[in-house]
């Protein structure tokens, strides 16, 4: 499983990447959340390998799709955007929890096609699988982290960094003669 920091920060910069709107702290909060919501199984009190488990049903890209279009038909008049982009947006947030846990090297892996399919997708590695433990980890002994910097926070980072990059100097180029 990916550390709830690096779901976190990847639904952030996904967030920079949607959209180039001065957005509501309510945007940021869903952006924030939303990728780490399918982790909340792990209070349910099922065995772990369990369709009702940790790493179960909330992890599928059915469930991704229901919290998505949840959360956009009821923010996307507030946001004063499209509900299709919105719930869009949210949906592709949510479903990252499930391939960025796929990615790791451990656990099982992940039931993308629940409730119609049971088959579990993963671990196809190369991100260590999070320190068990609820302390925060340090990056200089933690394994999972190191390897959540290299695979995806260094890669959405140079996503944002390009898109802002494009965003600002890249329209100029169009506009100018």
């Amino acid at each position: 499983m990916v550390t709830p920091y690096t779901h976190g920060a990847f639904g952030l910069g996904l967030g920079k990447v949607f959209t180039s709107q001065r957005m509501p702290v309510l945007f940021w909060v869903l952006a924030l959340l939303l990728p780490i919501a399918p982790d909340f199984d792990v209070f349910f009190e099922r065995p772990y390998g369990s369709i009702w488990g940790h790493r179960g049903f909330t992890h599928s890209l059915f469930v991704a799709v229901v919290a998505g279009l949840l959360a956009a038909a009821s923010t996307f008049k507030y946001f004063k955007m499209p509900f299709w982009r919105l719930a869009g947006f949210f949906f592709a947030i949510t479903a990252s929890h499930g391939v960025l846990d796929a990615f790791t090297n451990g656990g099982f892996g992940i039931p993308f096609f629940w409730p119609f399919d049971d088959h579990r997708f993963g671990p196809w590695g190369p991100i260590q699988v999070q320190d068990i433990g609820f302390e925060i980890p340090d990056p200089r002994i933690s394994r999972s982290i190191r390897t959540e910097l290299l695979w995806v926070w260094l890669p959405t980072g140079l996503l944002v960094a390009l898109v802002v990059v494009y965003r600002r100097f890249g329209r100029r180029q169009k506009i100018s003669p």
